[in-house]
């Protein structure tokens, strides 16, 4: 028997073609297993096509290159002290040494037979409706309660050392303690014994180190940069006092004089004999002692 005949014979079996199939199946895979145990290389990320940065690397470069990430803080600026500011109106002014003799005259409450400087702003709701009290600036509320004289009050705290005042409200939305932030709704207008004359109002302070600043000054602007520019007003003024001295210490006497003479004609001039208060750190809810 020839060996073609042989192999015929051999694969005209019905296993013959299945052997076969498992034997070069299973030499593929021994192949295969060898050359993966023999050149076992774990991926890194190159070739994977990631590229690494360290935090060493990081700070490095950035103190090479004296290099600084940027932050930006969004200042507030304040804002008016009511809902719908366009339905409102200042009624009554702040009080300014600065204004004319009008002007202040305007700017003085009387209470019990005593005249006391305005030391904020009023603000009236001009179509009548209900006035909605909110905060000018985001804060702590660090006094919020009813004051026989003023009606109840809220003072919030800012981050920059400013006081808000809110008085003569009708009633209170907020707490000691609360944090609010801005626009956050404090109560709504009412009336007060102090400024009965002025109706429904908000009563609108601005204070710093409990002195009281024109709010007018603050409202619509950053009011951190307001306190600086009125501390270098300060400063300015403080050293011109000194050089007039120096320079001309007899006019400095007349002026005194002048000075004097002027205050004594207004007390004559005014239609009242009541004497301005002099105090600066007087405030209305002050009055609570002469009540009692």
């Amino acid at each position: 028997m020839s060996p073609n005949s042989k192999w015929k014979k051999l694969l005209a079996k019905k296993w013959a073609f299945p052997a076969i199939y498992m034997t070069v199946a299973a030499l593929i895979l021994t192949l295969m297993w060898w050359y993966q145990d023999g050149h076992n290389t774990p991926l890194n990320q190159e070739d994977l096509g990631i590229e690494q940065t360290t935090n060493e690397t990081s700070n490095g470069n950035l103190a090479d290159n004296n290099q600084a990430i940027p932050v930006t803080a969004n200042q507030e600026q304040m804002i008016w002290p009511v809902q719908n500011p366009e339905k409102a109106e200042v009624k009554m002014e702040f009080f300014d040494l600065s204004q004319s003799d009008s002007e202040m005259k305007d700017a003085i409450v009387r209470f019990q037979d005593e005249i006391w400087p305005h030391t904020g702003i009023d603000i009236v709701s001009k179509d009548k409706s209900p006035l909605i009290v909110v905060a000018a600036l985001s804060g702590e509320v660090i006094r919020a309660e009813k004051d026989p004289v003023v009606g109840f009050l809220v003072d919030i705290r800012h981050e920059n050392g400013l006081v808000t005042n809110y008085s003569s409200l009708n009633e209170l939305k907020v707490a000691k303690g609360d944090k609010v932030t801005q626009g956050q709704v404090l109560g709504t207008a009412g009336r007060n014994i102090f400024e009965k004359d002025q109706g429904v109002h908000l009563h609108f302070e601005v204070r710093k180190d409990d002195v009281a600043l024109s709010p007018q000054a603050f409202i619509g602007q950053d009011a951190s940069q307001v306190l600086k520019q009125l501390e270098q007003q300060n400063q300015n003024q403080s050293k011109q006092p000194a050089n007039t001295n120096q320079k001309q210490p007899e006019q400095k006497s007349e002026q005194k004089a002048d000075t004097k003479k002027d205050t004594k004609d207004k007390t004559t001039d005014s239609k009242t004999d009541e004497q301005p208060k002099t105090e600066e750190n007087k405030s209305p809810s002050s009055l609570k002692e002469n009540l009692n």
